[in-house]
Formats: structure tokens, sequence, C-alpha cells
């Protein structure tokens, strides 16, 4: 993935791009001059659609704060970095876009802030040129923790918990004095000044232990230059300035479909068929049962009148394991062979039951009908006595409807 340098023109009010520069030569300290600046519209017309890039933000886009917030934990952060920077910023808070990014010890935090519009404009420049962003980085992040690093016209200044910017040469030495007016002595870290001019560097060293005396613990002068601090901070892990609202959406990739996946879902689809209907037909037997169990008590009332029911099943099983002989003919019987007589005798036509009950004491099953003639009722009568059981007329008394009867059937003859 190229990266590159991007900047914002306040002038112009446009977003410039620049190729990363080399190594600066010892005889060339501006690195200015070895930047090519160009619109990022016109630079983008060389690049095939859907480049992944990431951009280096330069130091004049943003500002950097270390903010020390007590008792404040993590996931409150968001909601009390407007109160605490809302008084150090030129514009209202709101229009800022805040990132913290990194923290020393447990309440001191490093935030960027930057304009959330120049974010907007940079992130619509991208997708109208089809230009895939992956990272913003800002540039003073790259340099290393405790040094000041010459890049041309610009120092770099990363001191953990005290400041990191990108300050002009002409102005450094104010801003250091500032910097330094109200720390005691001993209580920043030993710094190092990193410059391919040994010269200007040791001119820095010191004028900061003239001005500053005994603040820094030690400071000393390297060989180096900033674009090979930058490379080798580029192959680690960066702080990353697009998160929240400017946070890339990662494309899906295209992978083969599962073959396991329709299968299982077919499976899942039948048992939760399966479940549901044999849920529907479990509660369909219930309430057939409790159906036949309601009737069979009120037919086991009817036939047994006055006799408690306890033991349904057993009480029933009782009936009906009694002897079925003549002499001794059990509910069951009597009333099949009633039945019996009925269809037999050609009388379901003109007879018909109204009620019976049994005599469990008697061994008698009382049935009370209707017929339309006495004669009718006499036949009836004897095709009972044809299956080997007593029958008695209890009662006959004719009406405008026929004759109502009442019979009773017992065992013995």
């Amino acid at each position: 993935m190229e990266t590159v340098a991007v900047r914002w023109s306040v002038e112009l009010e446009t977003w410039f791009v620049s190729p990363l520069t080399p190594a600066i030569q010892e005889n060339n300290t501006d690195s200015e001059s070895n930047a090519h600046w160009l619109p990022l519209d016109e630079w983008a017309e060389a690049l095939e659609d859907l480049t992944q890039l990431r951009f280096i933000l330069q130091g004049e886009n943003y500002v950097c704060r270390w903010l020390t917030l007590p008792g404040v934990q993590g996931r409150h952060l968001p909601k009390a970095l407007p109160f605490a920077l809302e008084e150090s910023l030129i514009e209202d808070i709101s229009h800022y876009h805040l990132v913290t990014a990194g923290k020393m010890g447990k309440f001191t935090h490093r935030v960027y802030c930057s304009m959330a519009d120049n974010f907007n404009r940079l992130l619509e420049a991208c997708e109208l040129r089809h230009i895939k962003l992956r990272q913003l980085i800002p540039e003073t992040s790259l340099v290393p923790e405790n040094s000041l690093v010459h890049d041309g016209k610009f120092w770099f200044i990363n001191i953990p918990g005290l400041s990191e910017a990108k300050i002009h040469e002409s102005a450094l030495a104010a801003f250091l004095e500032g910097l330094c007016n109200d720390l005691a002595k001993d209580s920043q870290a030993a710094i190092t000044l990193v410059d391919s001019n040994l010269d200007s560097a040791n001119l820095l060293k010191t004028q900061i232990e003239t001005n500053s005396a005994g603040i820094f613990k030690a400071v000393s002068v390297q060989h180096g230059d900033f674009s090979s601090l930058r490379d080798d901070a580029l192959s680690n892990k960066c702080s990353d300035l697009l998160t929240g609202e400017f946070r890339p959406v990662e494309p899906k990739k295209d992978q083969p479909a599962v073959w396991w996946k329709p299968v299982a879902a077919l499976a899942a689809c039948w048992c939760i068929f399966s479940f549901t209907e044999i849920s529907l037909e479990n509660k369909r037997l219930v309430a057939q049962q409790d159906y036949v169990k309601a009737e069979t008590i009120g037919l086991y009332k009817r036939l047994f009148p006055g006799e408690r029911v306890r033991f349904l099943e057993r009480q029933i099983r009782s009936k009906v394991k009694g002897d079925s002989t003549v002499t001794s003919a059990g509910v069951m019987v009597l009333l099949s062979q009633a039945s019996k007589a009925l269809q037999q005798s050609n009388l379901k036509q003109s007879i018909e039951w109204q009620s019976f009950r049994f005599n469990d004491r008697q061994n008698e099953l009382v049935i009370d009908l209707t017929s339309k003639t006495l004669a009718q009722l006499q036949s009836y009568k004897a095709a009972i006595e044809q299956q080997g059981l007593s029958v008695e007329i209890a009662q006959a008394t004719n009406d405008k409807n026929g004759v109502k009867g009442r019979i009773k059937i017992g065992a013995s003859a």
C-alpha cells in the first residue's frame, strides 16, 4: 500500500499531495525543495481505480494536546474531551474532530484535534476519484519519543506529556522558552536533537542548556534525518486519525458459499415444522382426551346414579368384568342385548330411547323410551326376552305423540 504526504491549503482551500521525499543530503537542508506538491484532483488522475493509500497529514493541519484528566475513565473520555479542550482551541469545539491516541501514565492522554470539515472534503475528494483511503497518519507521531528532529525549515518535537508539534525554526526558541517557563528542574526526561547538520544541532543544544537549564536531565545530539526516522516508524503500527464517522469501511471479501449452510437451513426449517406439527397434534389429542374423559364420567354417572367416581378406569373395569351370564349380566351386556334386540326387530324407526340408568344393587337396567303404539312396545319387550333376559314394562302411557314407556331389564327370566 502506497504512502504519500497530504496537506490542506487554507489560502487555496484545496488538498495537496506529494510523494514522500527521500533522505535529505547534507548539502540540502530544505525538504520543501524536494517535495512536489500537486492538487489532489490532478495527482489522482494517474491512479488506477480503487487504489488503496495511506496519507501522512502534515503537522500544520492539526494540533496535538496532552491532557491530564484525573478520575476520568476511558469510556467517559469522549464526553470529557470537549469540555477540557474548548478553551484552548480557536473555533467552536463542535467544528473539530478529536482523536485520542495513546496516553502516559493513568490519566494523561494524547489528543489530536483537526477540522472536521477538512476531513469531509478529503474523503469526498477520495471518493470522487475512487481512492480507497485506509489510514491518515499525523506527521508528528512518526518522530521518536523525547526527541527534536530537524527537517528543512521545521523542527518536529515529541516530548510525551509535554508537547508534540511541528515548529518553524524561526519560532523554535520562543516556543521552547514558553514551554519550559513553568517546569521544575529535572522534571523532564533526557532529550535527543536529531539533525543532518550537527552544527545547527549543537547550536540548539547550547540554547536549551542556557535558557532552560536543568529542566531536561540531559540533552544529546545525534546525526540523522526525518525521512529515515519516518520510514522506520511507518513499518510499525501508526496512529490513525480516521476514527468514528471517518473510519473507512472495509470491503467485503467474496468467498465461495459454504455448501452446508443451505442444508443446515433446510434441516432447521424441517425441525421447526415438525416441532410445530407435533405440538399442534399433541394439543389436539389432549383436548380429545379431556373430552372423552368428561363424556365417560357423564355416561358412568347416568348408568350408576348415586355412585361416587373416584378411580374411573378401575370402576369401569370392575363393571365390565362382572358375570355375563343370564343371572348376573353386567351393564354393558344388558345394553348390548337391548340394542341388539332393537336392531333385529326392525323397531328402530318407531322406538327411541330417551334415557337409561343402571341399578347396581338390583342388577337392573331401566330404559325410558317412546314408541308410536303400545303394540310396538310389546314387540320390543318380546325381542329382548328372546335374548334370554327378563323384561318388565314398568310404565306405559298414551299421549298425542304416541306411547311413553319405561322398561326394566334384568339378568334372570
